[in-house]
């Protein structure tokens, strides 16, 4: 809805992955570091949060507040760290980051109002907002 803050947020969180590498049992530990949002229409933010699906009436951790009603695409692109340990010994890391792309997702903006009257829109197809 134009005006109010629209809600964002990823389930991303630190994965492990189990491996054998020459007869080597290997953990490889990925963890989020930061989240790359694009609103659309040129805007966006970084976060180090992955926000949550906030309670009614509550404002959204990570939000965006768009101006103009439409077809809007969504992504987020999270960047992750990596450590792994090999036969169950000390964290290691690992040089560099991945940056993993979402699924774009579509969410169409819309203005919302209503007026208070004494009639319906059954009663009086022509009164406001009925067409």
């Amino acid at each position: 809805v134009i005006g109010k803050p629209a809600a964002f947020w990823t389930d991303a969180d630190t994965s492990y992955i189990d491996m054998t590498l020459l007869t080597y049992a290997v953990t490889v530990k990925v963890t989020p570091e930061k989240f790359y949002w694009d609103f659309g229409a040129a805007t966006g933010g970084t976060t180090t949060k992955t926000g949550s699906k906030p309670r009614p009436g509550d404002e959204p951790q990570i939000g965006h507040d768009y101006q103009k009603t439409g077809a809007k695409t969504v992504d987020m692109t999270a960047t992750f760290s990596g450590e792994f340990s090999v036969d169950g010994g000390p964290w290691l890391p690992i040089d560099g980051f991945a940056h993993v792309a979402s699924n774009e997702i579509s969410i169409d903006v819309y203005r919302y109002h209503r007026y208070l009257v004494d009639e319906d829109c059954y009663m009086n197809p022509q009164g406001p907002d009925c067409n």
